[in-house]
C-alpha cells in the first residue's frame, strides 16, 4: 500500500509543478523597452584602453609566469589598480557634492 502512496504524492508534485502555476499565471504584460545605456565618454573609453595595453606590455616584458610575478605586480598591475582606485573615489566625490 505505501508504493501507491509513494506514486500518488509523486503525481500530486508533478501536477503542482506543472499545471498550478499555468491555472494562476498572471495576465500578460506588454513587454518593457530595451534600456538604453549612457554613451561612455571618450576620455573612459581611452582610459580603459591604456590600462589594458599597459598590462600587457608588463606583462610581456617582465613575464610573470617566467618567475617574477612580484614585479609584474608593483610594476604593471599596481598602477593600474591605484588609478581606478583614484578614478573611483573622485567620482564618488564628485556625485556627492
Amino acid at each position: 500500500m505505501s508504493g501507491l502512496q509513494e506514486i500518488l504524492v509523486v503525481v500530486l508534485i508533478v501536477i503542482v509543478l506543472f499545471f498550478l502555476p499555468r491555472m494562476v499565471s498572471r495576465p500578460a504584460q506588454a513587454p518593457r523597452p530595451p534600456v538604453q545605456m549612457k554613451q561612455i565618454p571618450w576620455k573612459w573609453r581611452l582610459a580603459v584602453f591604456v590600462s589594458l595595453v599597459w598590462l600587457v606590455v608588463a606583462a610581456l616584458w617582465l613575464k610573470p609566469w617566467a618567475g617574477s610575478p612580484v614585479m609584474f605586480a608593483g610594476v604593471g598591475a599596481l598602477p593600474v589598480a591605484v588609478f581606478w582606485g583614484a578614478v573611483w573615489v573622485l567620482t564618488g566625490f564628485q556625485r556627492k557634492s
